[in-house]
Order: structure tokens, then C-alpha cells, then sequence
């Protein structure tokens, strides 16, 4: 009895665990890739007035890196891959994701970060630069709201509704779960409603739909206010040519911004605000919960369906 009571026993105890092997990549080379070798290909992605992250493929040899750079100054990430290598052979992983750090100034040069290492098969081979697919988010995945009691987004004496809140059924869910949308009509004046600076701006964008194209962040045009905890003030859905500001310039609470419009992801005219920043993934944002305002003596989270007029 005793020996079958341990044969149960032992076939209920799982296998030992296999171990995993984790990528390790090989030692830098001790040379800097920032000006290593001969450049064979450079373009742009994500760019917006205020920055661009560039991409660079430089050649050394028979070796050959792909290098990024963020010409923000807000950190970007990056979740990239390597389209079809034609005579190249991967020395490192062909994808993933990385967070570039900002530029000093808008349109600067942040440090260059290496992504991929390449070989050419044969000495001689043509070297074709590999595609590379590019997904990127504003921010910096670590930062974290501290308490701040934000301004109305809109002019003293204008009265809007909450048109979507937090957890919203159109559209405010996941990267957007804790944004707002104020029920305003098209050239509303759009306020700062914290003191930051503008990293990035776009008002190059016209119309709107509710298809999946129109989520792109190209669709829509935006302003992005960078506070000093870190996070992002995102104004959303703004007029075409309607930015009033630039990148670089340090906003206070209240000041003008922009004007209200009807681009990108959208149904009807309206402001979009939110307190995010990106996701670790390079292709999600995180939205922070965030309280208004309403009045000099009384702070809250907005309330879908609420009207809220503003006093400052």
C-alpha cells in the first residue's frame, strides 16, 4: 500500500522546469555608433512639428546596424521589427521595443540607440536596406501622476458638457480608459488646464470618421504638454491649421492653446483631454485618473453627462 501511495505521489509532482534561454546580446562594440561606418539608408517616422524619430542603417565592414534616434524632447517608445533581410543575417533579435530618451531642444538629437545588428552573407553581397515597421507612443512608460487639480480646458464664462468619461462606451477604452470628452462645437478656444511645456503639436489633419484609419495619430490633429510630473496633458481633435502654440514654449495654466475641431477618431465636434503617457509596449498609452476644478472651493472627477461651467 505504502508503494503505490508514493507512485500517486510522485506523478502528482511536476516535471522539473526546463530552462529558458533568454537572448543575451554580445558585447558593444568599442567603437561609436553614432558615426560607425558608412550610412546606407536614413528615414524618418512618427514625425509631428516638434521631433521625428529617426531611423539609420550604417554599414562597417561586412557588419551593418540599425540605429534609432528621438528628435523629441518628450521620451518615445519604440516597438519596431525587421521586414524580409534579403542577404543580411541577423546577429541580434530582428524585433522589439525600446524607449528613446528625448532630444535636449525640440527637433535635437537624442542618443542614438542600436536595435539591430546585421552580417552580410557574403563579403560582396548588394546591401538592401531591410524594411522596418515602426509603431511609437509620447512618453515615458515610468512617469506617474502626482495630485493636481486641472483647469477647464475652455474660456471663462463657456459652459460645456462631458460629452465621454472615464471608461466612456465609444471610444475610452484602453490607451484612452481615463480620458474625457467636452461636448464643445468647432474654434471653441482650447486653455491649457496645466502649466507645461509643449513637446509636440499636428494640425495638418482634416475630417473625420469612426472607421479604424481614423485612429492613427496622423488623422487627428493634437497638442501635447509635457508636465513637470512627467505625464503628458493630451488636447485631441483640434481644428485644421488651429495651433496656437509651438514646441518648446512653456504654457501656464490658462493660456491658449489651440482651437477645437472635428479630426481623426470622431463622431461629432468636440475637445479631448487626457493625462497619459505611453505604454511599455510602443503601441498603447496609459491614461491617468485626473480631477477638475469645477469651482474655487470644490475639486472632482469629471462626470459623463455632467455640464460644467468655467470659472477661472
Amino acid at each position: 500500500m505504502t508503494r503505490w501511495l508514493l507512485l500517486l505521489l510522485s506523478a502528482c509532482v511536476p516535471p522539473p522546469r526546463v530552462p529558458i534561454a533568454y537572448y543575451v546580446p554580445p558585447p558593444a562594440p568599442a567603437i561609436d555608433m553614432a558615426r560607425a561606418g558608412v550610412v546606407v539608408e536614413r528615414h524618418a517616422e512618427f514625425a509631428f512639428t516638434g521631433g521625428r524619430v529617426e531611423l539609420e542603417l550604417r554599414r562597417d565592414g561586412d557588419h551593418l546596424y540599425e540605429i534609432a534616434r528621438n528628435h523629441y524632447a518628450v521620451a518615445v517608445v519604440v516597438a519596431w521589427q525587421l521586414g524580409s533581410l534579403g542577404e543580411l543575417e541577423p546577429l541580434s533579435p530582428t524585433a522589439g521595443v525600446v524607449r528613446l530618451d528625448p532630444a535636449a531642444v525640440p527637433g535635437g538629437e537624442g542618443p542614438p540607440v542600436v536595435l539591430a545588428q546585421l552580417q552580410l552573407a557574403a563579403p560582396d553581397a548588394p546591401v538592401r536596406a531591410p524594411a522596418v515597421a515602426v509603431s511609437a507612443r509620447f512618453g515615458d512608460p515610468r512617469a506617474r501622476p502626482r495630485p493636481y487639480a486641472y483647469r477647464l480646458p475652455y474660456a471663462r464664462g463657456t459652459t460645456f458638457a462631458v460629452l465621454q468619461g472615464f471608461h466612456g462606451a465609444f471610444s475610452h477604452r484602453g490607451s484612452n480608459e481615463y480620458a474625457i470628452d467636452f461636448d464643445c462645437p468647432v474654434a471653441t478656444q482650447v486653455l491649457a488646464a496645466r502649466p507645461g511645456v509643449v513637446v509636440a503639436t499636428f494640425d495638418g489633419a482634416q475630417g473625420s470618421g469612426t472607421t479604424p484609419e481614423f485612429l492613427a495619430y496622423g488623422r487627428a490633429n493634437f497638442v501635447l504638454v509635457l508636465h513637470d510630473d512627467g505625464t503628458l496633458g493630451e488636447y485631441m481633435h483640434l481644428a485644421p491649421s488651429g495651433v496656437e502654440v509651438a514646441p518648446g514654449q512653456r504654457v501656464a495654466r490658462g493660456e491658449r492653446l489651440a482651437l477645437s475641431g472635428n479630426t481623426g477618431f470622431s463622431s461629432t465636434p468636440h475637445l479631448h483631454f487626457a493625462v497619459m503617457t505611453a505604454g511599455e509596449d510602443g503601441r498603447t498609452a496609459q491614461s491617468f485618473r485626473f480631477q477638475l476644478a469645477i469651482a474655487p472651493d470644490r475639486v472632482e472627477e469629471p462626470v459623463q453627462g455632467r455640464t460644467y461651467p468655467s470659472w477661472e
